[in-house]
């Protein structure tokens, strides 16, 4: 592989506080990435600890590496663009806007992510990124209905698109031509997501409505209790898609860390991407 290919991270905020490995696996991470994105919970769940992460990552000279995640629903439009504001402030010039999966939308909030895309937009000087399924939203009504909310989302401001997690190359190179079709020319982002095991894995597809492949399930069973092999194969996989995507044109990869910081700085290296900052701990921790 070459250095062309580029990558960017996903963590979540330490449960309490803010570790010193947190801050050291962020600064690896974005010795390595182009930048570090910090996200929360469904319907803003876990606000608290990530803005105090993100506040954390400012003071320690990270608001240029990395990216605050926004959620449309579970807040006044007016609080949400105001801290927004305040993140600018702070030097964050990268913004991950969601809706979020609150139930109806209350008074005051943005209906929508492309809502609030346009909003942050208006405010200016952010690098806005959104989500996007190469499966299909598990609330979507029609996949026409879909593509037009992704084509929204582009046209009010967003720069990229990040996928959902997938496993199947073909689905995310059927979406890519989907989108180019429905004239998007904005960089659709695949985002990968190293396995940490298999129960967890199904547990997350059945909430965003991804699909499992079934060699996907061969190749970890009966490794409950062989966290190494997992971990091991796990790289390999993500290597190996990560390789096919960069054959079929692509050369931004998003990775969802799930904090599993060394395993995805492996990946990051056997992908080609340098690193300028070397793992700060030693192999049996994490940047939790």
């Amino acid at each position: 592989m070459t250095s062309s290919l580029y990558i960017s991270f996903e963590v979540f905020p330490p449960k309490s506080g803010t570790s010193e490995k947190f801050v050291g696996g962020v600064r690896a991470l974005a010795g390595t990435g182009s930048h570090v994105s910090v996200t929360y919970g469904a319907s803003g769940s876990g606000r608290d600890r990530s803005e105090t992460a993100l506040n954390a990552l400012c003071d320690a000279g990270f608001a240029g590496s990395i990216a605050a995640h926004l959620t449309a629903t579970g807040q006044p439009k007016d609080q949400i663009l105001a801290l927004a504001r305040f993140w600018k402030s702070k030097g964050i010039r990268r913004l991950v806007a969601l809706r979020g999966d609150a139930p109806p939308v209350g008074p005051g909030e943005f209906a929508c992510a492309a809502e609030l895309t346009e909003a942050l937009a208006g405010i200016g000087g952010f690098d806005i990124g959104v989500a996007c399924y190469p499966e299909g939203h598990p609330k979507s009504t029609s996949r026409e209905a879909e593509i037009d909310h992704l084509k929204r989302k582009l046209d009010g401001g967003a720069s990229h698109a990040i996928t959902q997690f997938f496993f199947d190359l073909d689905l995310f190179l059927r979406f890519r031509d989907e989108c180019v079709a429905a004239g998007m020319e904005k960089p659709i982002v695949p985002g990968l997501l190293p396995i940490a095991s298999l129960d967890g894995l199904h547990k997350f597809a059945d909430g965003c409505g991804a699909t499992v492949p079934a060699w996907l399930d061969a190749r970890f069973a009966g490794l409950e209790n062989d966290p190494e092999t997992v971990r091991t194969l796990s790289v390999a996989t993500t290597v190996s898609l990560g390789e096919r995507l960069a054959a079929e044109g692509v050369d931004h990869i998003h990775l969802y860390t799930l904090n599993r910081t060394r395993d995805a700085m492996t990946i990051a290296r056997a992908l080609g991407v340098p690193q300028s900052v070397p793992f700060p701990f030693p192999a049996t921790e994490e940047a939790a």
